[in-house]
């Protein structure tokens, strides 16, 4: 009996979709930074950055492991990108990385904002 609605297909197509926003955000946010950008405006675009920098180490690493993705239940294939999102957002509020604070510095210095 085939299936009306193709989930895999479906998750494919939400996940190239929530990629390619966050992307274009991250991007739009960047192209956005000038000398009238206010220190937490610049801070926030900077740990942005870092979230989806560190979302996508993560998400390298969960790939290197074998058999991960078979072992995973149906819910980690749907929610596992946006669990993912919460360990990179929850490591760049840690502040164990520090690199938001050195790309906001860097900014700061270089661009004389």
């Amino acid at each position: 009996m085939s299936s009306i609605l193709d989930t895999s297909s479906l998750y494919s197509t939400y996940s190239q979709s929530l990629a390619a926003s966050s992307t274009s955000s991250l991007e739009s946010s960047i192209s956005n930074v000038s000398e009238d950008t206010e220190d937490d405006e610049l801070m926030e675009v900077c740990k942005s950055f870092e979230s989806y920098f560190v979302q996508k180490i993560i998400e390298q690493a969960k790939s290197s492991i074998a058999g991960s993705e078979d072992e995973d239940g149906e819910y980690m294939q749907y929610f596992g990108d946006i669990l993912n999102e919460q360990y990179a957002d929850a490591i760049v509020e840690s502040g164990s990385t520090g690199l938001a604070q050195q790309l906001y510095d860097s900014m700061k210095n270089n661009l004389g904002l």
